[in-house]
């Protein structure tokens, strides 16, 4: 048998594939135009993406995090291999406490919203790494599973299908915060419950497909489905402190068991003039045996592609980050005291101490910047118009200035 067609003939078969191809390209273009996530007909938007370079996503996460060029370069690979599905885009970050690690999450959150074209990998979330324990004190990887649900539930709202939901869930970016809570050791003793979560998550990190109870919009109703979940396009971002790695490493190479020897310096500092100092990072001394030692299963460790060494602040950054970044403490008081019609500021001296004071507690990091200028803040925030430091400024303003003097005198009463 053979259809005539316009002026075209074709057999049953090429009729068919024809029919075929005019109805996929139907429907494609019907789910693109009511916008749902998975189209067949995606140039547009895969151009889009393509167009996004490793240093493009660089440029976006260093205007949010001040510092760690090199953290940043490790991690907009990362990013780079996740949303073009390339394997290997698993990402360790080690650094101290307010080095960055949380921001640098926010960050990659962030840099999906402002994209369009990255919608299908919006799905985020940021969990601590003990939360995989539930309440009996079992491994419960499938927490990483919920929380993504309900990330994905405030983004497609009550009408959600299921195949959006798991499109959303296989692209998403799973943020695990302290890491190194889940080492296997604790206080030099082997910890098993440690163990236990880094063997739960091999698999879960280099990508398994898992069968995952969802609620879903299907038939006109909200029911539940059971989706097929591959963890292998998931991005995992995992960071920790590893607040004993320090002592552990440095203590390595002092103790001569490393081939490398510490190096002593000659420095300038404001406050104190010349002094020596011994230069040491984590970043020229680290060993992939240290991790071994410190409890991460060499198993576990071998997921990631990379691991990015977050440096402790110096004090050029904290300065920008005292007064430059997002979260800057000066200018989050700068609008409180607006709404007082007063106007802060803030003397170079003034300056040079509170960073001079969060540097020298270098495991706190920007954490410590809080806290020194929240000190020296504080009681001018209670009651300015009592504190004798308010002046008339130009155009009839209020001006409260911080200068050294009032620093000075807020960090000693602190340590007393």
């Amino acid at each position: 048998m053979r259809v005539r067609v316009g002026r075209g003939v074709f057999g049953r078969r090429g009729f068919f594939v024809c029919l075929y191809n005019s109805l996929h390209l139907v429907f494609g273009l019907a789910l693109f135009c009511c916008g749902s996530l998975h189209q067949p007909f995606r140039r547009v938007v895969t151009t889009m993406i393509a167009s996004l370079m490793p240093n493009n996503i660089y440029e976006h996460l260093a205007a949010r995090v001040l510092g760690q060029e090199a953290a940043l370069r490790a991690i907009s690979v990362a990013i780079y291999k996740h949303i073009n599905h390339i394997g290997g885009a698993r990402i360790l970050m080690i650094g101290n406490s307010g080095t960055g690690k949380t921001t640098i999450m926010q960050a990659i959150e962030e840099f999906y919203a402002a994209h369009e074209s990255l919608a299908e990998f919006r799905a985020m979330t940021i969990m601590n790494a003990r939360t995989l324990l539930d309440e009996a004190g079992d491994v419960d990887t499938f927490a990483v599973f919920r929380s993504l649900e309900n990330r994905v539930a405030a983004m497609l709202g009550e009408k959600r299908a299921p195949r959006d939901v798991q499109v959303l869930m296989e692209n998403a970016t799973v943020c695990l915060d302290e890491i190194d809570k889940i080492s296997g050791k604790i206080a030099g003793k082997s910890d098993v419950t440690g163990m236990r979560l880094q063997q739960a998550l091999l698999t879960f990190i280099e990508g398994e497909r898992f069968l995952y109870r969802a609620r879903v919009h299907a038939q006109g109703a909200e029911r539940y489905a059971k989706l097929p979940i591959n963890t292998r396009n998931i991005l995992f971002v995992c960071g920790g402190a590893f607040e004993e790695l320090y002592d552990q490493v440095y203590a390595r190479v002092d103790n001569k068991e490393d081939e490398r020897r510490l190096k002593e310096v000659r420095v300038y500092d404001k406050t104190s003039g010349m002094k020596s100092t011994i230069l040491f990072t984590l970043r020229d001394y680290l060993k992939m045996s240290d991790l071994f030692y410190y409890g991460m299963a060499p198993q576990f460790l071998s997921r990631f592609g990379s691991i990015a060494m977050l440096d402790d602040l110096g004090r050029e950054t904290l300065q920008r980050i005292l007064l430059h970044s997002k979260d800057s403490p000066f200018n989050q008081s700068r609008t409180y005291f607006k709404t007082m019609d007063i106007d802060l500021r803030i003397t170079d001296e003034a300056v040079d101490l509170v960073v001079s004071q969060a540097a020298d507690n270098t495991r706190l990091g920007a954490r410590a910047l809080r806290e020194v200028f929240s000190r020296v803040i504080m009681d001018l925030e209670f009651d300015p118009f009592d504190s004798g430091a308010l002046r008339d400024g130009e155009n009839g303003t209020r001006v409260l200035e911080i200068d050294a003097g009032m620093v000075d005198a807020a960090l000693q009463s602190w340590e007393e």
